[in-house]
């Protein structure tokens, strides 16, 4: 196993969750931390349908495929 060093932002993150007292406290911070995370990949979508020049009805064609690996009778 190789092991790596935490970069300044996760420090950053540990420092700050010292204050972080009950169990409301570190939901409220999950949430806004998956808000944060949710914006930088709505983004980097809209990037990549822009330069890819791709719609949104693509997009939502790909969501709602369903493509199963086909598994042989063993």
């Amino acid at each position: 196993m190789v092991t790596k060093q935490l970069n300044p932002a996760q420090l950053n993150v540990l420092s700050l969750m010292a204050y972080i007292d009950t169990e409301q406290e570190q939901q409220e911070l999950h949430d806004i931390l998956l808000q944060f995370y949710r914006k930088k990949t709505d983004a980097l979508l809209l990037q990549f349908q822009k330069e890819k020049n791709i719609s949104q009805e693509t997009l939502d064609d790909w969501a709602n495929q369903h493509e199963r690996t086909p598994y042989g009778n063993k």
